[in-house]
């Protein structure tokens, strides 16, 4: 029975207070009081596994005493100091020369950001500078189906105004964009089969680039792993085949790291896995665990030297030293707890029981991912690969069960193409135990699901 004190907060909630993807006066019954380690309890003193890091942001679990405390000390110290009119301050500098070390070599210039969102906005008018800067007018952006870049206005324009509905009602979107097929090898929009295609859904955007003009394109921008997207990794050859066409034509290479960065998948920036160095990267969520919110855009000296003494307009809260101070102890404690190591042992070992115990359900059409990136894909015809009805709210009630069973997991139904994702992405620091014990709540919860 829920308290009179849970419904109260509940009512007022519900008449007062938007949540995204929830609609507009609603919310799922659920409030949030405490949280430790992979958990969070509700203020009905019910604990729930996390098992999505909320919006795969909360990478260090909770609970880490030591970002509390940075972030105690320089609230402090100092409060707020500006990065406007030539002004900075200590922690951002610092925050700067660690990052410095994490990310890939020669990426060492910085805007930061309060997120990903607008990490994303930023990314885009210095692409566009950096062209007019040269002389040239490239401006248009060549992004994927089904991805995810935040709900800015640049964003917005990059994801598209497609099934994932973010777009919609708000629409005309941004000029300027341009929109490829995904790497979603499952549901190939070409219709084609890994390994005997040539990773055609890459060399597509040569042929694009050729018909639009590489005049006109600025940059190509993609997750390294589809998030938003169903936890989607790409095929071996997809991204060193990227790079060799964005090289070929002079276009920028945008990836953006914000839920793939810091350990996410296995590698401290997803990219590694692959060899590759961007030109711009993006990263946000992980860059402080989410105790905080922060962000950054990292360039190379190409573009710093190009762009040296012009003037791209930033944030009020670029470079705020509270949340800096939380991003140099967040990864601090990346690299002296080997989080990102525990990352791709961990997720190792869940893959290889998603394989093992899910994939031979009869509703289950495969399991994927990279590190603690992993998506499940629900259908209910294995030799058609053909989902659910929409009207049966399959994943609506997988995510139910599984919280009220204890485990909060996040379902991927917004791709171009029509699919069911579970969403496995829990915290960083999740030991095989409580993997195992996260997925035997999961695995009836599938299990009992019927073809149709």
């Amino acid at each position: 029975m829920t308290s009179k004190r849970t419904e109260r907060l509940l009512k007022w909630d519900q008449e007062h207070i938007v949540h995204s993807r929830c609609g507009i006066g609603g919310n799922i019954g659920v409030i949030t009081d405490k949280s430790h380690g992979i958990y969070f309890q509700d203020t009905e003193g019910k604990e729930y596994i996390d098992g999505a890091s909320q919006l795969l942001c909360v990478n260090l679990g909770y609970g880490q005493r030591e970002i509390i405390d940075a972030v105690y000390k320089e609230m402090d110290r100092l409060q707020y100091s500006m990065l406007f009119h030539g002004f900075s301050n200590i922690a951002s500098i610092e925050c700067g020369r660690k990052l410095s070390e994490l990310v890939p070599e020669g990426l060492d210039h910085f805007n930061f950001t309060s997120g990903g969102s607008e990490g994303i906005d930023l990314t885009l008018r210095l692409a566009r500078l950096y062209w007019s800067v040269k002389g040239r007018d490239k401006y248009k952006i060549i992004s994927l189906y089904d991805s995810y870049h935040g709900v800015a206005g640049g964003g917005l324009a990059v994801v598209g105004s497609g099934r994932g509905g973010y777009g919609r009602g708000i629409i005309p979107l941004m000029p300027g964009f341009v929109h490829i097929p995904s790497y979603y090898c499952y549901r190939c929009m070409f219709g084609k089969e890994y390994r005997n295609c040539n990773v055609h859904c890459a060399q597509y955007l040569a042929e694009v680039i050729e018909k639009e003009g590489p005049e006109n394109i600025a940059a190509f921008i993609a997750e390294p792993e589809l998030g938003v997207g169903g936890m989607i990794a790409p095929p071996p050859g997809y991204w060193p085949k990227v790079r060799e066409i964005c090289d070929q034509y002079d276009i920028l290479l945008i990836a953006d790291e914000v839920m793939t960065g810091f350990g996410r998948t296995g590698k401290m920036f997803a990219l590694e896995h692959w060899g590759i160095k961007p030109d711009i990267m993006i990263m946000a969520k992980g860059i402080t665990s989410a105790y905080i919110p922060f962000g950054a855009v990292a360039f190379s000296g190409e573009i710093w030297e190009t762009l040296k003494g012009r003037n791209l307009v930033s944030y009020t809260y670029a470079g705020h030293p509270v949340c800096a101070a939380a991003a140099i102890k967040a990864m601090e404690i990346y690299q002296r707890d080997k989080v990102v190591e525990n990352a791709a042992r961990v997720g190792k070992y869940a893959l290889e029981r998603l394989k093992r115990d899910f994939e031979p359900l009869p509703c289950v059409g495969g399991a994927n991912g990279l590190g603690l990136m992993l998506g499940i894909e629900i259908v209910a015809d294995k030799a058609t690969k053909r989902p659910f009805d929409r009207k049966l709210n399959i994943m609506q009630r997988i995510q139910d069960s599984a919280l009220e069973k204890g485990i909060f997991l996040r379902m991927a139904d917004i791709s171009s193409t029509p699919s069911d994702r579970i969403v496995f992405a829990p915290p960083l620091v999740i030991t095989g135990e409580e993997v195992d014990k996260a997925l035997d709540i999961l695995f009836p919860i599938v299990a009992t699901l019927k073809p149709s």
